[in-house]
């Protein structure tokens, strides 16, 4: 007797829902994504209990005929293409004809749908028996969707969702980064007759991120804007002081111009990382968004049965398109004005401007304004500034532009050695100085193989040398810079950075990881009393660096107190 067999159709059915379907959030994703397809301009989601007892999503789409309808909960259905060859060109957020007939694998679902001219609404009733006509019913134009008992058939799958708390905010992640790209629809969310998300329609990206993350938040955001090769890149970054815990507010969509999908990308969320180098410390995310247009034929968006993931056929091509514009928006942003504005002049925010009915700022036939910078510690330039004092032998004080300006010695001193380190690197001449005698450094084995592994990131450092026995490492060349300094620390630092990115790692950041290190040792410390012109000195230094705002670890340099807040602390 033959031990293999075929499954029955219901399993068959349960088995492919869950590679779509994994908790009420995937089912208003799937229906949000078909409302879209569909040209919706106003989709409503309305929950009950999480979503566990019941999702209802309505749109004003184009709807579906009775036969449409009906044939819609065949497996594999679908209006988006009909030839195999039109994938790689598709435009739509749905094109597998999965999410009906997988939503009723695990759930009792009732469609109204009516196209506009029709007299009445066609209804589908559907579950996992099967799709069956029920008759019609008045409704307006579009398509409403109502699914109810998730996963009551299957209970090994239902004890797998959490509280209704935690599935509704699910739900409203999904339905945000649903929004974030479409900012010309309306969108609106309820949970047991609450209201929890309401976003009118507004004109473009940046109005609908001032919906979804806050006024303060969007208005602090930079542009980015680039086309190459065909590919193009619209962004929007939050200064590297606005951090995270998790990715979770990186956001990075791709499309062919047209629908802008939502995906999970490591490729992606990797160069954002990269473009945020030195400026973020350990474990912590920025808040960016990423819209990135390519041609077809450069992606394959069929690689996720939800559509989460996407394979681009030259992922190095993305990369080196993402990371440098990132990085010199960021720089620009985050450089020292120039000049401070005239008294009573506020520089150009996300507050300023019309308004439409929500509030939200609106642009006019005028030029845009010049975007916001990210920097304004010293809006005249560190130079400018006067040296009031040094305070707990590490922090100077300083007095300017209507402001106290309390600076990270280290900080400032290592960024500003950081950026000297790294333009010399990219000449390929990092001064150095040969040892007399070679150190030899002991090491543990992991940081030892990396050092092994990255002897060129070393060597273009100035730290020359070859692995000399097991765990140890020959040294024959330090960086002028760590004259006088304890090489064999600064050896030992920099394999443990190495060890940490791995082997793996891009040879630009692990260089950087290298560069950083030998900065950090490399200057003075908390602890170190410095004379008014060696401060006079690393202020100047500051304004001859792009990126004076953090240290390469991603520590803020300064912090302002402005004098109004000063007065604040007297009660004047």
């Amino acid at each position: 007797m033959s031990r293999i067999a075929v499954l029955p159709p219901d399993v068959q059915a349960q088995i492919a829902a869950g590679e779509v379907i994994e908790r009420p959030a995937s089912v208003v994703k799937e229906l949000v994504e078909n409302a879209l397809d569909a040209g919706a301009r106003s989709i409503d989601v309305r929950l009950s209990g999480g979503g566990l007892e019941r999702i209802a999503v309505r749109d004003d789409g184009e709807g579906m005929t009775a036969a449409d309808a009906l044939l819609a909960f065949a497996r594999h259905a679908t209006s988006k293409l009909a030839r195999a060859e039109e994938l790689a060109g598709v435009t739509t957020l749905g094109f597998r004809g999965e999410a009906l007939p997988s939503i009723a694998a695990v759930a009792r679902v009732r469609v109204t749908t009516r196209r506009a001219g029709e007299p009445g609404a066609n209804v589908v009733e559907a579950d996992a028996g099967g799709a069956r006509a029920a008759g019609v019913a008045g409704a307006p134009p579009g398509t409403s969707v109502e699914v109810e008992g998730l996963f009551g058939a299957t209970p090994a799958r239902r004890k797998f969702l959490r509280t209704p708390a935690t599935e509704l905010a699910h739900v409203v992640d999904a339905l945000t980064r649903l929004a974030a790209a479409s900012p010309a629809v309306g969108f609106g969310l309820e949970h047991d007759g609450r209201q929890v998300l309401a976003l009118p329609p507004v004109r473009d990206e940046r109005q609908r991120l001032g919906q979804l993350l806050g006024r303060e938040r969007a208005g602090s955001l930079v542009a980015v804007e680039v086309d190459r090769g065909g590919l193009g890149l619209r962004a929007f970054l939050a200064p590297p002081r606005e951090t995270v815990g998790s990715a979770r507010l990186v956001w990075t969509y791709v499309g062919l111009g047209g629908a802008y999908r939502w995906t999970r990308d490591r490729l992606l969320l990797r160069a954002v990382l990269d473009g945020y180098e030195s400026l973020l410390m350990h474990g912590r995310y920025p808040v960016a968004v990423l819209f990135l247009r390519f041609p077809p034929g450069e992606a394959d968006v069929n690689v996720h049965p939800a559509k989460l993931e996407v394979r681009f056929r030259q992922p190095a091509v993305v990369h080196q398109l993402v990371v440098p514009a990132l990085r010199a928006r960021l720089a620009v942003a985050l450089r020292p004005e120039p000049a401070a504005a005239p008294e009573g002049v506020r520089p150009a925010s996300y507050d300023d401007g019309p308004r439409d009915g929500a509030g939200l700022a609106l642009e006019d036939g005028a030029a845009s304004p010049a975007p916001l910078a990210l920097w304004s510690a010293a809006p005249g330039g560190f130079a400018s500034l006067r040296f009031i004092g040094q305070i707990f032998e590490g922090y100077l004080v300083c007095e300017g532009d209507g402001r106290v300006v309390l600076i990270d010695q280290h900080a400032a001193h290592e960024r500003v050695a950081f950026e000297r380190l790294r333009e010399e690197h990219a000449r390929g001449a990092v001064a150095r100085d040969p040892l007399l005698v070679p150190e030899t450094i002991e090491l543990p084995a992991a940081h030892a193989a990396a050092l092994a592994e990255r002897g060129e990131v070393l060597a273009a450092a100035g730290l020359e040398g070859e692995p000399f026995g097991e765990g140890t490492f020959l040294l024959r060349t330090v960086p002028r810079l760590l004259r006088g300094r304890d090489a064999g620390t600064v050896v030992r630092a920099v394999a443990r950075e190495l060890a940490e990115e791995g082997a793996s790692a891009a040879a630009e950041r692990a260089a950087d990881a290298a560069l950083a290190t030998l900065a950090c040792h490399s200057v003075v410390r908390v602890g170190e009393r410095l004379d008014p012109a060696e401060v006079r000195a690393l202020l100047a230094a500051m304004d001859r660096v792009d990126v004076a705002a953090h240290c390469p670890h991603g520590r803020p340099v300064a912090v302002t107190l402005e004098r109004g807040q000063v007065e604040a602390l007297f009660k004047r």
